[in-house]
């Protein structure tokens, strides 16, 4: 069992703001990817100083991840209280890294105890929970399962983890329990509760296409949707999968040149994520057909390859980069499509639902993508492919969906022609052969076969080592022909 802490000390309930921003993997010692610890404490100090002038009315939450030694998060945290930043915080895998000596426990205690007076900066752990207004927060690491659906994946694994050196008495299955020990406390809170903001630093939703991700994140048994969960430590800069968010850093931090030279700062509201009180949403405009989503494709061709070097040039370096990003969503569309629908609909309907606990995720996406993605998905589930555009940017726009970013819609590149006859070749290839979705691996050029398309030389995919003959692909385009323009096969 756990003891269960009870507070509303110190989070200035009664200030204007009603605002909630959220960062996580702030990594003050990594600068453009690489550990720098000189540069952490300009860094360090520029964020407090943007925080304290841009967001003194808000709630700041930070889901963990601060530096690669636990004293500098300690540190860091008693700067923010002296600041009088309201807000809370939990430790991410990196702050209890030590020399060894402390295990995972001994930190958590150590945490607990240098911040139990805490009036402004609260730290999150399993049993203590506090009030913001009328919402319940609680938080901790969160730490992982290790478990992809039903299935516990082999832990020995694991033990290659940098944690296994930095961190005393480091096993998976420690993690577990205190994983297990905060899911039950977790449930309890949500189960007394209306409303719940929730902080970790593991996300506490499954992510996980192989078994080495299960240390980013892995199944859990967080119940309820009464609740906002802020999460870090998959390093993507912005997720969302129903009422799951994070913003996170990463150790992408600029160096203090490159921003000289730029004319930039360290630190910028877009470096925050916001949950903002809740607006109604707008009516969806639903026509599915390609001109719905035709926004996204672009027309233009090759017209003379003489003359259009430079655009023949791109179009050939392009590749299948683009397809083997989305190889695997593709090899799901290929064998289950009612599954893959299945996952679309509930990711988007977690960004369209009205509200979590009374708050909205600022910045959603926006009117003319939630058609897109709509409209998109009649499409698909009418399962016709004699229109190959339509057919194959639905895909494309539904894969940043499946894969939990559809933010990112609004700034894709436009599909052209010589895009959607990759696309459509990976995903006859895929169906041709029988690629199942756990077996799904590369996707390259197969340099040995190739057709003329739009004045433009193609090389057919190899999926897996795979590739189909030229005269299949031929008999398969004229069944469903992508263009008035025919491709020549050589």
């Amino acid at each position: 069992m756990f003891d269960v802490m009870v507070s509303n000390n110190g989070i200035n309930a009664d200030s204007k703001g009603k605002e909630i921003i959220f960062v996580s993997d702030l990594h003050f010692d990594f600068t453009k990817g690489k550990y720098k610890p000189k540069a952490a404490l300009q860094m360090k100090d520029d964020f407090i100083t943007f925080v304290k002038e841009r967001y003194s009315n808000y709630l700041l939450c930070i889901a963990g991840d601060f530096f690669n030694r636990y004293e500098k998060t300690l540190d860091f945290v008693k700067e923010m209280e002296k600041n009088k930043i309201n807000g809370f915080f939990v430790l991410g895998n990196h702050d209890f890294w030590n020399n060894g000596e402390k295990s995972h426990q001994d930190l958590i205690n150590i945490f607990s105890s240098e911040t139990q007076d805490n009036q402004y900066f609260k730290f999150l752990s399993t049993g203590k929970k506090y009030y913001w207004h009328d919402i319940c927060v609680i938080g901790d690491t969160g730490w992982t399962s290790f478990r992809r659906r039903k299935r516990r994946v082999n832990l020995k694994q694991f033990m290659e983890l940098p944690d296994a050196t930095k961190v005393r008495d480091f096993n998976p299955t420690n993690i577990i329990e205190l994983h297990e020990k905060w899911v039950n406390f977790a449930n309890t809170v949500l189960k007394q509760e209306e409303k719940v903001l929730i902080i970790t630093h593991f996300p506490m939703v499954d992510f996980t296409q192989e078994d080495k991700d299960c240390w980013w994140s892995s199944t859990t048994e967080l119940k309820g949707d009464n609740s906002w969960r802020i999460f870090g430590h998959t390093h993507h800069m912005k997720e969302q999968q129903n009422n799951n968010v994070s913003f996170q850093r990463g150790y992408d931090n600029r160096d203090i040149e490159d921003l000289r030279f730029m004319g930039l700062k360290q630190y910028s509201s877009y470096s925050f994520g916001k949950l903002e009180k809740a607006e109604e949403n707008k009516n969806l405009t639903v026509k599915p057909n390609f001109e719905s989503i035709s926004t996204h494709y672009s027309p233009a061709m090759v017209e003379d390859e003489g003359s259009e070097l430079e655009l023949v040039s791109t179009i050939k370096r392009r590749g299948y980069k683009r397809c083997s990003a989305n190889s695997y969503n593709f090899a799901v569309l290929a064998n289950d499509m009612d599954s893959y629908l299945e996952r679309v609909q509930r990711v988007i309907s977690g960004y369209l639902k009205d509200t979590y606990i009374g708050y909205i995720l600022s910045g959603r996406i926006s009117k003319r993508t939630v058609d897109a993605i709509y409209n998109s998905i009649i499409i698909l589930e009418g399962k016709d492919f004699s229109d190959v555009r339509a057919f194959i940017t639905a895909a494309v726009i539904t894969g940043y969906v499946f894969n939990g970013m559809p933010f990112l819609i609004d700034s894709m590149r436009p599909l052209d022609n010589y895009d959607i006859m990759r696309f459509w070749l990976m995903f006859l290839t895929i169906k041709q052969y029988g690629i199942d979705v756990d077996s799904i691996g590369s996707v390259r050029s197969d340099k040995s076969q190739s057709i003329s398309f739009g004045n433009v030389q193609l090389f057919l995919p190899e999926v897996n080592g795979l590739s189909l003959e030229v005269s299949d692909v031929e008999a398969l385009i004229q069944q469903t022909p992508l263009l008035s323009q025919p491709a020549v096969f050589l």
